[in-house]
């Protein structure tokens, strides 16, 4: 583990860094195809080890088994297949675009082209799952990764570089430590930084980004909105809601924190929802660290102290684990209303229209992602497109996390970064646009200017307004006459 001063801290990762830098100019040399095949292996060793993998999570993070295989270890496997398979092909240079007729004898393309080192700050909550969805598409792009893991799960994040730098050499690093390790390694300079983890840390972390130049994308907190029509399947909604608050503790950006029952189904789909989170409440680990548990109590006991009703679950006796919790008439300045709760909590309330429920969903900062349930699909997705968030499941939530095609996108406190997908390239490399003239002509908007140049802009804005064959006519007219001017055939005006 990282130690020592700020000066330490900052001269490893810079030394982390450099080597990742260096290793990365023979690593981006390489096609992207190439990169791929030599990814793809990686990947499959990494899953050879599945059950050490999970085990090791197991241990750290205390979630079960069943979710240290589905919602970290599972997702290697679409991650790699994803990107090695369709990656290539995203990567490769796009034809530009260019007017013929007002920039003739011209092409263009548009390259991606890796940034440098990307820095990757990850949390404990899903110690493979999220750093791998960053780390393996900011690898096939021709970057180097320095991988920093939360120090609650210093040996999930060792286990991985290691088997990754088995593979690709020292591309890939690691920085240990707490989060004066992910400071130093911000301040070492590093071409992009991913961060995911809370708002407030966030936005430091976007400050000192700024401060230095560096490129930056975040995956912040969150305050998801579960929206319970009237026609709704009871039954299963219920189950549904339930693993939404309760998977993994609720120790995910995108559990259900909240939730918004249409008054026509209350009376069935309450006690419904009460029953499914009671009846799993024996499944569910007590929360990660003593930190996350003392602000999760802290979140129950300030809502119960401002009358919220407690509908299941609530303060547990000792030491026993939180169980899925849900209040009732919680005041929108409680902490279980406004902030993030990051536990197996979540508030209830009851509105007479839609209106009323989509302003419901709207009062939060947050902005990642929201859940609609009802028979009537049309219904659901018109009420949760106008719900302010990154991310709409109907009749369903969260787990499109682990779906490498799919974007993790978010709004507002939530952050504007995005992991998975296609979209998630626009920050891992820069584009670079290469333009080549075969043109022998002098360009009809160099010197000298004059009545000419003014006559041809004039006729190619009235072609692009009007179109038309008269139009067009008129635009190679002004062109020629310009074209005279600029070779030096005659004066213009």
């Amino acid at each position: 583990m990282a130690e020592g001063t700020h000066a330490d801290l900052v001269q490893e990762a810079e030394g982390l860094l450099n080597a990742a830098r260096l290793a990365g100019e023979a690593w981006s040399a390489l096609s992207p195809k190439t990169r791929a095949a030599r990814l793809r292996e990686a990947g499959k060793a990494l899953l050879e080890e599945a059950e050490d993998l999970a085990g090791i999570v197991h241990e750290e993070t205390g979630k079960p088994i069943a979710e240290a295989l589905s919602g970290d270890v599972l997702g290697l496997a679409d991650v790699f297949n994803y990107w090695c398979t369709h990656g290539p092909g995203y990567l490769a240079p796009r034809k530009g675009r260019v007017p013929s007729l007002e920039f003739p004898g011209k092409r263009a393309v548009v390259e991606r082209e890796a940034r440098g080192v990307v820095a990757v700050i990850s949390p404990w909550n899903y110690p493979v799952a999220l750093p791998m969805r960053v780390m393996v598409p900011a690898l096939l792009a021709g970057n180097g990764v320095v991988l920093k893991p939360s120090e609650v799960t210093p040996r999930t994040g060792a286990w991985l570089v290691e088997r990754l730098r088995a593979h690709l050499g020292p591309v890939v690093g690691l920085m240990a430590g707490d989060g004066s390790a992910g400071a130093a390694l911000v301040a070492a300079g590093p071409d992009m930084v991913h961060f995911t983890g809370s708002t407030t840390t966030g936005h430091s972390v976007a400050m000192a980004c700024a401060e230095r130049g560096i490129a930056y994308d975040a995956e912040l907190g969150g305050k998801d909105v579960a929206i319970v029509l009237d026609d709704v399947d009871v039954t299963r909604a219920a189950a549904g809601i339930a693993w939404g608050i309760a998977h993994n503790a609720g120790q995910d950006c995108a559990s259900i924190e909240r939730v918004v029952v249409h008054h026509g189904v209350a009376q069935t789909f309450v006690p419904a929802l009460v029953k499914a989170m009671e009846a799993i409440a024996s499944e569910i680990p007590d929360l990660t660290t003593p930190l996350q548990r003392s602000k999760v109590l802290s979140h129950i006991t300030d809502a119960i102290d401002r009358g919220a009703t407690v509908r299941t679950g609530g303060v547990p006796e000792g030491d026993a684990p939180v169980p899925p919790t849900l209040l009732q008439d919680v005041p929108r300045d409680a902490m279980a209303w406004a902030d993030e709760t990051f536990g197996p909590v979540a508030v209830l309330e009851v509105h007479d229209t839609e209106e009323a429920l989509v302003a419901a969903a709207n009062d939060t900062v947050f902005g990642l992602g929201c859940s609609v349930w009802s028979k009537d699909v049309a219904r659901a997705e018109r009420l949760g497109r106008q719900v302010k968030t990154g991310m709409l499941w109907v009749n369903n939530t969260a787990f499109t996390g682990g779906i490498a095609d799919l974007p993790w996108v978010g709004r507002g406190a939530s952050g504007g970064g995005v992991t998975s997908s296609p979209e998630s390239l626009a920050h891992m490399t820069r584009p670079r646009m290469v333009l080549v003239d075969k043109a022998s002509a002098s360009e009809p908007w160099w010197y000298p200017y004059g009545e000419t140049l003014e006559g041809l802009m004039r006729a190619v804005i009235e072609r692009h307004r009007s179109g038309g064959l008269f139009a067009t006519l008129k635009t190679l007219s002004a062109l020629q006459a310009r074209t005279k001017v600029v070779s030096g055939r005659r004066d213009d005006g």
